[in-house]
């Protein structure tokens, strides 16, 4: 659950970040960004808590690597971290189906939505 307490942490700090007086308006995307982040909060909170220990583990373990990652502001070393890690583990589809799902964020965070795209095409294959 420490990783779900960081979850919460960083939505509460992005929230807080933003001013808050009672007469300025937020903009629209300002408001959308804090949606999206509740509804990330909302997905992890869900998963964590149908997911076994080991698949809770390696849930938080993949958002760390890649938090790793994005600190150092390193997309292509965050995809290839999780590539890897695609290789490691072909008969695991938890660990598989995880990290389909983060490279699908991580695609669209870099506004590549084909890329993102693939994953979820290729999670459900795996899936069938």
């Amino acid at each position: 659950m420490k990783g779900f307490v960081k979850i919460v942490m960083v939505v509460v700090a992005t929230w807080i970040s933003f001013p808050v007086l009672a007469d300025e308006e937020y903009e629209v995307e300002e408001i959308e960004e804090i949606e999206i982040y509740l509804g990330y909060l909302e997905i992890a909170h869900q998963f964590l808590s149908l997911a076994t220990q080991s698949e809770a583990a390696i849930f938080l373990a993949i958002e760390d690597i890649v938090e790793i990652y994005e600190e150092r502001d390193d997309f292509l070393g965050a995809v290839e971290e999780l590539e890897n890690i695609l290789m490691q583990y072909p008969d695991n589809q938890a660990v598989r189906n995880i990290v389909h799902l983060k490279l699908r964020d991580l695609y669209r965070g870099e506004e590549q939505p084909d890329e993102a795209l693939r994953q979820l095409r290729q999670l459900i294959r795996e899936n069938q």
